[in-house]
């Protein structure tokens, strides 16, 4: 899911935003506003996924914006799969409402104990993090116009590295040829269970993957395909269902020899 047109394409670098100023107009639009947000903290770890938020809501004349809602909203960022290098978002976007706060009398609002993390027990489409989590403060009274005022932040994940080891049935592979690839995924103790994880081999540059399996509860999986005539790329990896853990990638030394 990607973010609302107002929100900035350049996110490979991590940047934390702290307001968004749009020029006063004499009628005092939404977007005449001023809204500010920051985090209590700029990372997170795995055994610490909360922030606090924090920002202000002013008005264009520079008072504050008392007992006024203000959206909250989060997205965590993922790479794009994009073999062909053509110009495209180098981003994916999950992205959930955190709902409305107001503002006090002097127009600040507060959430705390916000997850910086995932929310969605389903496994992502998107395999490969960015480990960051945005969030968005905004004071849009017309979503259909097209203009509000909004203030980003930003915080970095420290995940925890995780280990792959394979073994190839063949390193001389010719078309309609079997390859099946075994192994193991394994991460430190005390981070979660292994069981379940998605273990993925690409074999043709234009497919993100081409066969898919899960680990087993001791972290073993095993992969099995069939050689086609263009598969020229053997790479297998793994994809952590918990944002805070990293995945994997090895290059197989496994050759296609069709001509």
């Amino acid at each position: 899911m990607r973010l609302p047109g107002a929100r900035p394409t350049a996110v490979a670098v991590l940047t934390l935003l702290t307001s968004a100023v749009v020029a006063p107009s004499a009628h005092s639009a939404d977007h005449d506003y001023t809204v500010t947000l920051t985090s209590s903290t700029a990372t997170t770890d795995f055994d610490h996924r909360t922030v606090d938020l924090t920002g202000t809501l002013t008005r264009p004349d520079g008072t504050p914006a008392a007992d006024t809602p203000v959206q909250l909203e989060q997205s965590v960022l993922f790479k794009t799969w994009n073999p062909w290098g053509d110009p495209i978002d180098p981003t994916e976007w999950e992205t959930r409402s955190l709902g409305t706060v107001r503002t006090d009398a002097n127009g600040r609002f507060t959430l705390e104990d916000v997850p910086a993390d995932r929310w969605d027990s389903r496994p992502s489409p998107y395999l490969s993090p960015r480990h960051e989590v945005h969030f968005r403060a905004m004071y849009d009274t017309d979503p259909t116009d097209g203009q509000m005022a909004f203030a980003d932040t930003a915080v970095r994940v420290e995940p925890v590295a995780s280990s792959l080891t394979y073994q190839v049935s063949k390193l001389i592979v010719r078309p309609g040829d079997a390859l099946t690839v075994k192994g193991k995924v394994t991460w430190p103790a005390g981070h979660g269970p292994v069981a379940g994880t998605r273990v993925f081999l690409r074999q043709y540059f234009e497919s993100e993957y081409n066969a898919q399996t899960t680990t087993d509860a001791a972290g073993n999986f095993t992969i099995r395909t069939k050689i086609r005539e263009d598969d020229r790329e053997f790479v297998v990896f793994s994809a952590p269902k918990d944002y805070y853990l990293t995945g994997v990638s090895k290059d197989l030394p496994v050759m296609n020899i069709a001509p």
